[in-house]
């Protein structure tokens, strides 16, 4: 692959990166939003539990989504290093959330 078609790739990560990045807060901002609107007005019933649960949840799986979409990148661009630092990456952040809970 030529340096240009590499640039081109890393540029196309970096903005399909910003575009997941911002999906994802706003879907965690709309679940959170929404169950915390619900909560208060009817109390701590199931629904509003779920949407504050999954609002969460979809916030922290949002940067292991930009780690993924990192290690594709880096597999077609061939780039072996950057491809194991994203593995290891992700490996920290997987163990980091199943320690966690």
């Amino acid at each position: 692959m030529s340096p240009r078609a590499e640039d081109d790739e890393i540029e196309r990560l970096e903005l399909q990166v910003g575009r997941l990045l911002n999906a994802g807060v706003w879907a965690s901002s709309v679940c959170l939003g929404l169950g915390l609107a619900i909560w208060m007005a009817a109390g701590p019933i199931s629904a509003a539990n779920g949407l504050l649960t999954a609002g969460l949840v979809v916030l922290m799986l949002t940067p292991l989504a930009r780690v993924a979409a990192s290690f594709v990148t880096y597999v077609r661009l061939r780039d072996w290093f950057f491809m194991w630092m994203t593995v290891i990456v992700f490996a920290v952040l997987i163990a980091a959330w199943v320690l966690k809970s």
